[in-house]
């Protein structure tokens, strides 16, 4: 395989290991609602405001997810769509990963 083939499965399978949290895969469920501000993710995610910001900077400095201000308080969303793709397959279909 050449490298540019095997730097794409090395992003990909980066991108595996931030969904290998259950945390994470859930704040991807809250945020393809809509951009939310960290506590309203710990809140709806049922998780410490401390846990939750830690998994949203891994996040974020992974590339999948992108922050605004307003105010005092910081919002988060998704930056690509093809992520939000590989966690609706699981999502819609949970049957294929049990």
């Amino acid at each position: 395989m050449d490298s540019e083939t095997r730097a794409l499965a090395r992003q990909q399978a980066n991108l595996y290991k931030v969904f290998s949290s259950t945390q994470r895969v859930l704040i991807i469920w809250v945020l393809d609602e809509c951009e939310c501000t960290v506590s309203g993710i710990a809140e709806a995610i049922d998780a410490s405001l401390q846990n939750t910001s830690q998994h949203l900077n891994l996040m974020k400095d992974k590339g999948i997810l992108t922050s605004r201000r307003e105010g005092r308080e910081i919002y988060y969303r998704i930056v690509e769509d093809e992520t939000i793709q590989n966690c609706q397959v699981v999502k819609n279909h949970p049957s294929i990963f049990s």
